[in-house]
């Protein structure tokens, strides 16, 4: 172990996270409570994997343009003229100013506010005026330096940008390979588009929560024993807990590189969820898909899929006891044609309001107690807590790449 990593945790409690789940732990109060293990997550979990940071239907046009902060790094996303979207170190590489200021739409160029250098839209520069004392200073005549943006790689797939800010990351397709093939047997996910509201805008839904990133992701996708304690809509269902009449498991679980997931026969929690009337996001938009699914792609996103739907669930750090969300529901072509789109999808999003409000409760409750005293680290349920038990591996084995 080294230095920096044993400075917030021994290895006893190191070897606990890693131990098979009978004997395992999980990290210890510092990893949900300390900035200095925050900040090593962003070197070591976040620099390093894929991270969703926005969905691509927020900049649907050339020109238009996204700033934000990512562990205190100004980042910005930019749809170039070739329609391509990019992402940014939002830094000037000759004043350290940031090149775009806030959100924009339709730019046609942009001009730094410091000293004026011009880009185009792919953020190669353009222009340097007076930097050489003439009105107009081509790339060329920068002594041999780099005027471009800083580009960090990215990619788009299920409507959802990533990027890999360290260039280290695997192939994203290879990446996501685990997870195409649990979920795409059964979902077209490949043509689904966002849901959008009457006048076409994307519905996407942000909101924070009071919590660790990590104590969110354990409640999002992986925590299945919580949902008929925790949910009005989980108390009600005769099918939960997912188990059968002689306490066997009602699913299957998937733990396979970065996809941490399970997945439920819709015959056996048909009684669970109302039904929702529009094309299916099936292969076949009239047979409602055989499964279910609750996934986490390590480290931060949820997709659900059900029936009519896949909803993304990004979820960034923003302190060790706050997390921004962004939420976005997918839905075939032939479901947002439908005349009852709108009143369907207005059903779903008020489920979800109860459903993120009760999870919320439970998220910030949780989240505060591990600044108890009492509490160290807390065990499993091997029953139960196969996927928590693997997340959390997966968050350790990053931390202890030094």
């Amino acid at each position: 172990m080294d230095t920096r990593l044993g400075a917030l945790i021994n290895q006893e409690e190191c070897n606990a996270v890693m131990a098979p789940i009978g004997d395992a732990l999980t990290p210890p109060p510092a990893a949900f409570t300390d900035d200095d293990w925050l900040a090593l997550e962003a070197e070591r979990i976040f620099r390093r994997n894929w991270t969703a940071v926005m969905f691509d239907c927020a900049l649907p046009d050339p020109g238009d343009a996204h700033t934000f902060d990512l562990f205190g790094m100004p980042l910005v996303a930019l749809r170039g003229d070739d329609g391509v979207l990019r992402v940014f170190h939002n830094i000037c590489p000759y004043d350290g100013c940031p090149a775009v200021r806030g959100d924009r739409k339709g730019l046609k160029e942009i001009e730094v506010l410091y000293h004026g250098w011009r880009y185009d839209l792919r953020g190669r520069l353009t222009d340097a005026p007076y930097w050489s004392g003439k009105p107009q200073t081509g790339p060329g005549e920068l002594n041999g330096h780099d005027g471009n943006l800083v580009e960090i790689r990215s990619g788009v797939r299920i409507g959802t940008v990533f990027i890999d800010i360290d260039g280290a990351a695997p192939d994203i397709d290879d990446w996501l390979a685990p997870w195409m093939q649990a979920v795409g047997g059964d979902y077209a996910v490949e043509r689904l588009i966002p849901a959008r509201d009457g006048d076409g805008k994307p519905l996407i839904e942000t909101r924070t929560v009071k919590a660790n990133w990590k104590t969110y992701q354990e409640n999002a996708s992986i925590n299945l024993l919580h949902e008929g304690f925790t949910h009005d809509l989980y108390r009600k269902s005769p099918e939960v807990p997912r188990v059968d009449a002689d306490g066997k498991p009602a699913f299957e679980l998937f733990m396979d590189g970065a996809l941490v997931a399970f997945g439920h026969s819709r015959q056996k929690s048909g009684k669970t969820y109302d039904p929702i009337r529009l094309p299916t996001a099936g292969h076949d938009i009239q047979r409602q898909p055989d499964w279910g699914y609750f996934t986490t792609l390590y480290p931060n996103v949820n997709v659900p899929l059900l029936d009519a739907f896949m909803k993304v669930n990004i979820a960034i750090p923003v302190a060790p006891d706050e997390t921004y969300l962004q939420h976005l529901r997918f839905y075939s072509p032939e479901a947002l044609a439908d005349d009852n789109f709108q009143a369907e999808e207005a059903s779903v999003q008020a489920l979800f309001d109860t459903v993120h409000y009760e999870d919320k409760l439970a998220i910030e409750a949780v989240q505060s107690a591990r600044r108890s005293p009492v509490w160290r680290q807390h065990f499993y349920a091997p029953f139960w807590d196969d996927l928590h038990h693997y997340f959390n591996k997966l968050v350790m084995a990053d931390m202890m790449r030094a």
